[in-house]
C-alpha cells in the first residue's frame, strides 16, 4: 500500500489567525488528554527526560472520520489543515528539540517487544482506525516556544471547512480565511468538507433502488 501523502490537522476555526500568522501549531500538556492511558504513556517515559516537561500534538494519516470532526474538530466550530505530508515531517526535522512519527496499535501483552524509542508512540489496538501521527517536544531550546513547532508556508496545502457550516456560513469563513492566506500561503485551497452528505452515495443508492431524490 503506498504511503499517504497527507497528514491531517483537526482543530478549531478561532485557532487560524494565530497558526498562519506565526506558522506555528500548537503543542497541548499530554496531562490534560482525555484518554488517561495516553496521557500516563507519555507521562511514564518522559521520566528518562526529568528536566523537560513533553508537549505533544497528533495529527492523522486516515480518510475522514465523522469522529474526527465530532470529537477534535468540535463539530461546527471545526476545520482541518492538509499538510503535505513529506513536507512537514522535513520542517518537524529542522527542530533537534521534537520527535515525530506514527503511532504503533498494540495490545498490552505486545509492548514487550516495542522498541524503547517508539514508547511514547504506542497506543492501545482500540484506536487503531485513527492511524495517527504524533508531535512531541521533548526539550526545550532557548528561544522557542516549547508549546509551538514551526511548518513551512509550502507544506500546508488545503484547508476544509466542518459540513455542519450553511453556504452563507461557508462563504463568510471562506472570506474571512482568505484574508488570512497572505502570500506565502496564497496557493492553499479553501473548501468545505461533505461528509454528511455525500452526493456520489445518495445518487448511487437512487440509481439502484429506482428513484429521483
Amino acid at each position: 500500500m503506498p504511503m499517504n501523502r497527507w497528514l491531517k490537522k483537526y482543530t478549531k476555526l478561532e485557532h487560524l489567525e494565530p497558526t498562519f500568522r506565526a506558522l506555528q501549531l500548537h503543542l497541548g500538556d499530554p496531562k490534560e488528554w482525555d484518554d488517561k492511558n495516553d496521557s500516563e504513556c507519555i507521562r511514564i517515559y518522559s521520566e528518562r527526560f526529568p528536566e523537560h516537561e513533553i508537549r505533544g500534538t497528533c495529527l492523522t494519516e486516515a480518510s475522514d472520520r465523522f469522529h474526527f470532526w465530532h470529537v477534535f474538530g468540535e463539530r461546527e466550530n471545526g476545520v482541518c489543515l492538509w499538510f503535505e505530508r513529506d513536507s512537514l515531517i522535513d520542517d518537524i526535522k529542522q527542530d533537534g528539540s521534537l520527535l515525530a512519527d506514527k503511532v504503533r496499535y498494540r495490545l498490552p501483552a505486545e509492548l514487550s517487544q516495542l522498541e524503547l524509542r517508539l514508547i511514547p508512540f504506542a497506543k492501545r489496538k482500540q484506536y487503531r482506525d485513527e492511524c495517527e501521527f504524533r508531535v512531541l517536544r521533548i526539550h526545550t531550546n532557548p528561544g522557542i516556544d516549547a508549546d509551538k513547532f514551526s511548518f513551512s508556508a509550502n507544506s500546508l496545502k488545503r484547508i476544509y471547512l466542518n459540513p455542519w457550516l450553511s453556504p452563507k456560513e461557508v462563504k463568510r469563513e471562506k472570506d474571512r480565511i482568505s484574508g488570512l492566506l497572505k502570500d506565502h500561503l496564497k496557493h492553499v485551497r479553501v473548501m468545505q468538507n461533505r461528509s454528511l452528505k455525500q452526493k456520489a452515495w445518495i445518487d448511487a443508492v437512487s440509481a439502484r433502488v429506482g428513484t429521483n431524490h
